[in-house]
């Protein structure tokens, strides 16, 4: 995590409702740890849509943009009641919901979105909102469930996919623990091939898989782990279903991390399928990191005096 990361609000969505109440809880607790301010967002999604059951007229947009004003400041004086020291930014956005949070996340360092409770259309619409903003978002994105409420877990699960892009998930993550005086452990998933299961060569691939999965994961953790030294850091390489394993690997973690990989120059708003099946499954915040184009290379680490010195 940079310096002006850090400076930099945490940025949060709001709504009003119960579902983003945990991300609200969860901005504000970040915002401390990071000693910076809160700018909370609150979309009215202008123009509407004009159809027969909802015409787009303008007294509807003055009506949603008067509440929307409302709630945004209801709440940005709820969270100030609860965290005075805190400063507290209320916006009200007017425009198409993605594209407006995306804007108003830019400047931050943290865009919090609460996840979907509701069910049937409704949810769907939803979540492909949430998965559209994690997707196109500069900024890492947490998506928090309703309940949420600071365990004091000291943990921190990282998801790893591809070990030659790894370097910058683990340096979000490793400075993150190393803030927060948390642990580390470090999950990367080996699924069983069909062809082999069906040529019933499921055992022999798998042990070999784990192996050499194994020392891969704990060779590119091992030289970031050395540039944080203060961190306890864990590997596992676990087989099955990669948003299965991730999901129950946190089980007991303060967040889940996982990173946005760049799927080409033309689709670089692209949101894999294991980070779209656990945002809406996770009962653990899941912060999804979107990586740079160029490979970090490993922090030279400076000594003096007996005290290691990150670059």
């Amino acid at each position: 995590m940079t310096a002006d990361q850090l400076r930099a609000p945490v940025v949060v969505a709001v709504d009003g409702s119960e579902r983003s109440a945990g991300a609200v809880r969860y901005a504000i607790n970040e915002a401390r740890l990071r000693r910076t301010g809160i700018r909370m967002v609150h979309v009215v999604p202008a123009p509407l849509p004009e159809s027969g059951l909802w015409p787009a007229e303008a007294g509807d947009v003055a009506y949603l943009e008067r509440s929307g004003r409302g709630t945004v400041t209801r709440v940005a004086a709820t969270a100030s009641a609860i965290a005075p020291e805190l400063q507290i930014e209320p916006v009200l956005a007017l425009g198409p919901r993605v594209a407006q949070l995306v804007e108003a996340s830019a400047s931050g360092g943290l865009l919090v979105l609460g996840r979907e409770t509701r069910h049937g259309a409704e949810r769907l619409v939803a979540r492909a909102t949430t998965a559209e903003v994690a997707a196109r978002a500069a900024v890492p994105v947490t998506v928090v469930p309703a309940r949420w409420r600071d365990g004091g877990n000291d943990r921190i699960v990282v998801g790893i996919k591809t070990f030659t892009s790894a370097g910058e998930l683990l340096t979000r993550a490793l400075s993150l623990a190393s803030c927060r005086h948390a642990a580390v452990r470090v999950v990367h998933a080996v699924e069983v091939p069909d062809m082999a299961a069906d040529l019933g060569l499921t055992d022999s691939h798998t042990a070999e898989s784990v192996a050499t999965a194994t020392r891969l994961l704990e060779t590119v953790v091992r030289d970031w782990a050395a540039v944080y030294p203060g961190v306890a850091v864990q590997t596992s390489v676990l087989v099955g279903n990669p948003d299965q394993v991730l999901i129950k690997a946190a089980a007991d973690a303060d967040v889940l991390m996982v990173a946005r990989h760049h799927r080409g120059r033309g689709h670089t708003a692209r949101l894999g399928r294991t980070p779209r099946a656990i945002l809406t499954a996770c009962d653990t915040p899941v912060e999804v990191v979107p990586l740079r184009w160029k490979t970090a290379g490993v922090p030279i680490v400076l000594e003096s005096d007996g005290e290691i010195l990150k670059s």
